[in-house]
C-alpha cells in the first residue's frame, strides 16, 4: 500500500548505477538503468516510484522514449512512467537524473559535523520507503533485484554500499578530474530500502574472517575494539538458523551521530550508530542484531510494511537466541524482561486500541515511519516466543531450520508465515491449536498472553531497586542504603531493569536519586542506554538538575530512540517545555531528515 510502482506486471530484477557524488550541491547525479522483466500480458509500461527527482531523459534499449511525471502525492512522491515496446518479454530503461538537496534519503554533513573537521560525508537511510528520493525504482519490499554500481567521488573521499567491494576504479573510469572511482556488486537480490550507500574521509581495520569495520580516522580504533565479537554472532545465527550467511561479506560502519537509527541492516556492510561506543562492549547486542538482519528480513523479507514484524520481531528473537548461545540461557529471558517495560510504554502511549498497536496495522494511505515504534519488535518477539512454548524449544528450532528453508531469498506475509507454522506444526504432530493467531496479528493493544520472563539475573536488580525504595530510616549516614554496591556480574541491563523498577515505583527524592548518581556515575556513564533511562527518571521526576544533562545528550546524538522520548518528556514539563522546543530550533538542522520530521510532529511543529 506505501508504492505506486507496477511490479507485479513489471518487475524491475537488476539495477545498474552510475553516480557522481558533489558535496558542492549535495546532490547525486547520473543515471540508473533497470532490467525489467513481463509479468503481466498487459503491460505495456513501468511505473517506478521517485520523490524529489529530476528526470533528465529516459532511453529503453538505448532508443529515447516520453515520459509520464505522474500527480505528486504527499507521502508516496511523484510516479513514473515509462512506455515498453510492443511484445515486449524483457528490457533495459535508461533512467537519467539527479537527487535534489532536500531528499528525505540523503543527509549531508558539513566538515563541522563529522569527528575530523576536515571534509564533509554523506549517507542515505532508505528504509522506510525513502530509496524513491535516491534512485528511480520500485519503493516496496515485495520487489526484489540485484544491482551493481560505479560511483565518483571526491580525491580525499573513499565510497561504501550495500554490495561487495570490487577494486578501486574496475567497472568504469574516472569520470571527473582530480577524483576517485570505487564500483560494487551485490549478486543477492535486495529490496530498494536496503540500497545505500556511504562516502566519507574513511578508514578500516579488520576485525573477523569476513569483516572489516570502517569509520573516520580518528575513530576506527575504538571502533574495532568495540566490535570486535562480529564473527561470534555471525557464526551463531548460522548454527540456530541452519543456513549459511551468503552474503560474502560483513562490514560494519560506524556514521557521525546524526545518524537516526541504532543500526540499519544494509546487506554486506552494518550502518552503526557510535552511540554505541561505550567502551567495554556493553552495547554490541545491537550488532548482534544486525547480524540477525542478514537472515531475518534481508533472506527472508515482509512483503509489505504492514508486516514489518516478520523482519523485526524475528530479528529480536535471533538476536536473543545468538545471546542466549553465547552467554547462557538466562540472558534470553533478562534481556526480553528489560524489553518487555518498552512495549507496555509505548502500547499505552498509542492507547490499547490504536491501530499502530497491532502487529498488522493496516497502512493504506500512510507512511510507514508514522508507525514505527517498538511494537513490531517486542510484541512479534513475543508472538514467536509463545510458539516456542507450544512447540517446546527442540521442536520450534526444526521449524526455525524450516522456515528459513522454505522463504530464503522471498518475501512473505503474516498469512503465509501462519499457514506455514500450522501445516509444519500439522505434520510434526505438535498441537498448536491454542495459538489465537487472529488476536496476536489483527488486534491492536497488549500481547493476548501475559508472558513470564523472570529469573535470576532479573531478580539481583529488582532486589537492589527495593533497597533503594525502603524508609530513609533504613539508610546510612551518608545517604545510601547499606550494601547496595552493585553485584558482580552486573551489566548494563541490570542497570536498566534497575532504573525501570525505580521509575515505576516512583516518589524518590532528589537528594536520594543525587546520592544515587554520586555512587554509581549515571549522568557521567558512557553508556547511551543507562544515560536514557536515567535521564527519564529523573525528568520523570520533575529534577531540574537533570536538564542540563538531557539538552547536551540531544545534541551530543540524533538517534531517534533517544532525542524521541527525552523531547517528549522534555516538552511535558511545563515549566521545561521551552527548554524542548527552543534545543530543538537551535539543533534542527544538525537533525536527519527522518528524525526532523518524527520530532517535529512529537513538538506539535509544523
Amino acid at each position: 500500500p506505501c508504492s505506486q510502482s507496477n511490479h507485479e506486471e513489471a518487475a524491475c530484477t537488476h539495477l545498474s548505477l552510475e553516480w557522481d557524488v558533489d558535496f558542492a550541491s549535495s546532490t547525486l547525479s547520473g543515471a540508473a538503468t533497470w532490467t525489467v522483466t513481463r509479468g503481466s500480458e498487459s503491460a505495456s509500461q513501468v511505473v517506478l516510484d521517485t520523490k524529489g527527482l529530476q528526470v533528465e531523459s529516459v532511453e529503453v534499449d538505448g532508443s529515447a522514449v516520453q515520459h509520464v511525471l505522474g500527480e505528486p502525492h504527499a507521502v508516496f512522491g511523484t510516479p513514473l512512467a515509462v512506455p515498453l515496446p510492443i511484445d515486449w518479454t524483457s528490457c533495459k530503461v535508461r533512467i537519467a537524473y539527479s537527487t535534489s538537496a532536500g531528499s528525505s534519503a540523503c543527509q549531508w554533513l558539513t566538515p563541522e559535523l563529522t569527528a575530523g573537521k576536515a571534509h564533509p560525508y554523506f549517507f542515505t537511510q532508505c528504509q522506510a520507503i525513502h530509496a524513491r528520493a535516491l534512485v528511480p525504482c520500485q519503493d516496496t519490499p515485495g520487489a526484489k533485484f540485484t544491482y551493481e554500481a560505479v560511483v565518483s567521488v571526491p580525491e580525499w573521499a573513499t565510497a561504501l554500499m550495500s554490495a561487495l567491494r570490487l577494486t578501486e576504479g574496475e567497472g568504469g573510469k574516472k569520470r571527473k578530474a582530480g577524483g576517485r572511482t570505487f564500483a560494487f556488486s551485490q549478486p543477492v537480490p535486495i529490496p530498494a530500502y536496503l540500497l545505500a550507500i556511504a562516502v566519507g574521509e574513511l578508514e578500516s581495520r579488520e576485525v573477523g574472517p569476513r569483516s572489516l569495520v570502517w569509520s573516520e580516522p580518528s575513530m576506527v580504533a575504538e571502533v574495532a575494539y568495540e566490535f570486535a565479537e562480529v564473527e561470534s554472532f555471525i557464526a551463531a545465527a548460522e548454527t540456530i538458523t541452519s543456513q549459511p550467511y551468503i552474503w560474502g561479506q560483513y562490514d560494519l560502519l560506524c556514521l557521525p551521530p546524526s545518524f537516526p537509527y541504532g543500526g540499519m541492516e544494509n546487506p554486506c556492510l552494518t550502518f552503526l550508530t557510535p552511540t554505541l561506543l561505550a567502551g567495554d562492549r556493553s552495547l554490541a547486542g545491537v550488532v548482534a542484531h544486525e547480524v540477525s538482519h542478514s537472515w531475518t528480513g534481508n533472506l527472508v523479507t515482509n512483503r509489505t510494511w504492514e508486516h514489518f514484524w516478520l523482519n523485526e520481531g524475528w530479528t529480536v528473537w535471533l538476536e536473543r537466541r545468538i545471546e542466549a548461545h553465547l552467554h547462557g540461557e538466562t540472558w534470553y529471558g533478562f534481556n526480553a524482561l528489560e524489553a518487555n517495560s518498552s512495549l507496555e510504554e509505548a502500547i499505552r502511549g498509542y492507547g490499547k486500541e490504536h491501530n499502530f498497536t497491532s502487529l498488522v496495522p493496516k497502512l493504506e494511505g500512510m507512511d510507514p515511519d508514522d508507525a514505527f515504534s517498538v511494537i513490531p519488535y517486542e510484541k512479534g518477539f513475543q508472538l514467536l516466543h509463545h510458539l516456542r512454548e507450544v512447540c517446546g524449544a527442540a521442536p520450534f528450532g526444526e521449524f526455525v531450520s524450516a522456515y528459513f528453508a522454505a522463504f530464503k531469498m522471498k518475501t512473505v506475509t503474516s498469512a503465509e508465515f501462519r499457514d506455514f507454522f500450522i501445516d509444519w506444526a500439522s505434520v510434526s504432530e505438535i498441537d498448536a491449536s491454542s495459538v489465537d493467531w487472529d488476536t496476536w496479528l489483527l488486534s491492536p493493544g497488549f500481547p493476548p498472553l501475559a508472558a513470564d520472563f523472570a529469573n535470576p539475573e532479573g531478580a539481583k536488580a529488582e532486589a537492589l531497586a527495593a533497597m533503594w525504595l525502603a524508609p530513609e530510616a533504613t539508610f546510612t549516614p551518608t545517604g545510601e542504603p547499606a550494601d547496595c554496591e552493585l553485584p558482580d556480574g552486573w551489566r548494563h541491563r541490570h542497570m536498566l531493569v534497575f532504573l525501570g523498577a525505580l521509575s515505576a515505583a516512583g516518589g524518590l527524592s532528589e537528594k536520594r536519586l543525587k546520592r544515587m548518581d554520586e555512587l554509581y556515575g549515571l549522568s557521567a556513564s558512557k553508556n547511551a542506554e543507562v544515560r536514557l533511562k536515567w535521564q527519564r527518571l529523573c525528568i520523570k521526576l520533575r529534577l531540574p538538575f537533570i536538564v542540563p544533562h538531557v539538552v547536551e545528550f540531544l545534541k551530543a546524538q540524533g538517534r531517534m530512540k533517544f532525542v524521541r522520548p527525552l523531547y517528549r518528556d522534555l516538552f511535558a514539563w511545563p515549566e521545561q517545555a521551552h527548554v524542548a522546543t527552543s534545543t530543538f530550533d537551535e539543533w534542527k538542522a544538525n537533525y536527519h531528515p527522518i528524525a526532523r520530521k518524527m520530532l517535529a510532529t512529537d513538538l506539535k511543529q509544523p
